[in-house]
């Protein structure tokens, strides 16, 4: 009873610390607005996918002078909804944007969080990339058709390694069962706090399969480290070799999509100021050379339909969590 207590408290103390750091961020040193501040809340630790968005993003902004003064906050936990739930409290704040997608998505689904996107205001979409299925180098399996066959017969004995509960590696691997016949509730998917540890669980042939963003992973398959067998786009992506899990004969596509929400309560115009910030930062070299070095895709989708593909993310997540019984 006294350690539960200890840790309600020291979660109280760690959200109100988090607030005042991302408050005191975005106080900076002036108050005109995003164009003179602008903090940019990542909902996750640095090295992230999130992460990555946002310094590429700081630094087009201010190699543009499109901000005065943009500064970059780490706020990791609970799935990304700690990030979440801060920018959630800042009622009316026009300096400070989260960097949201589809791990947000299944983390609110993943932890029942009281505090969901709809408690934001969408701004812009940015990239996408897509989750790749990679085997050992040394996996008696050549191809997907190999593999998959295996897989059926005995998912139980091919583990599968990837990220976080919920987010897209995970969705991937639950649409991919889907596609080839087998129950989700059977998939045996191991999650792991990061990149580093996926990529040895996989060289040390702990699971049988690895699920990773193109861009983690395409130094080791280009090493040969790994074998990609199938990337989750719906038509080949340039400058990936790789082929579609739709071009050999299995049905799923999932982005693994990103972009940017504001605090809620905002005025059309201080939502529209932002948008403009980022419509004008998406337009820079810089910013172009952040998609080409990552090996993102851009993705822009603005309001109002951006709130619709939001919406669809969701049920779309939902369903295939549940049916996979997390």
């Amino acid at each position: 009873m006294k350690r539960a207590l200890s840790l309600a408290i020291l979660a109280v103390i760690t959200a109100g610390t988090v607030s005042v750091a991302v408050v005191d961020a975005a106080d900076g040193s002036s108050t005109g607005g995003p164009r003179s501040n602008l903090t940019i809340v990542v909902p996750g630790s640095a090295g992230g996918g999130y992460d990555s968005l946002a310094r590429e993003a700081q630094r087009a902004l201010r190699a543009n002078g499109l901000s005065g003064n943009v500064q970059v906050v780490n706020v990791p936990g609970a799935s990304g909804t700690v990030g979440l739930q801060t920018v959630a409290e800042l009622n009316g704040a026009d300096d400070t944007i989260l960097v949201v997608g589809s791990a947000m998505v299944g983390g609110v689904e993943i932890t029942q969080s009281t505090t969901t996107l709809d408690d934001v205001t969408p701004i812009t979409s940015a990239t996408t990339d897509y989750p790749v299925i990679v085997l050992p180098a040394n996996s008696p399996y050549a191809d997907a058709e190999a593999f998959v066959e295996a897989w059926k017969a005995d998912p139980a004995g091919h583990p599968i390694g990837g990220g976080a509960l919920g987010n897209a590696d995970h969705l991937a691997v639950i649409a991919l069962a889907q596609a080839v016949g087998i129950s989700p509730s059977d998939v045996n998917y191991i999650a792991y706090s990061g990149g580093g540890e996926v990529l040895a669980s996989i060289l040390s042939n702990t699971v049988a399969a690895g699920v990773s963003g193109y861009g983690e992973i395409s130094d080791q398959i280009a090493g040969g480290t790994v074998r990609g067998i199938g990337i989750t786009s719906n038509e080949p992506v340039e400058g990936i070799d790789m082929p579609t899990f739709a071009e050999q004969g299995i049905d799923v596509v999932m982005p693994n999509w990103r972009g940017f929400v504001a605090p809620p309560g905002l005025s059309d115009d201080q939502r529209e100021e932002i948008a403009a910030i980022l419509a004008e930062m998406f337009t820079t070299p810089e910013w172009a050379d952040a998609v080409d070095r990552n090996e993102w895709e851009e993705f822009i989708i603005t309001e109002p339909e951006l709130d619709l593909f939001i919406d669809e993310q969701i049920a779309s997540t939902a369903t295939l969590l549940k049916e996979a019984g997390v």
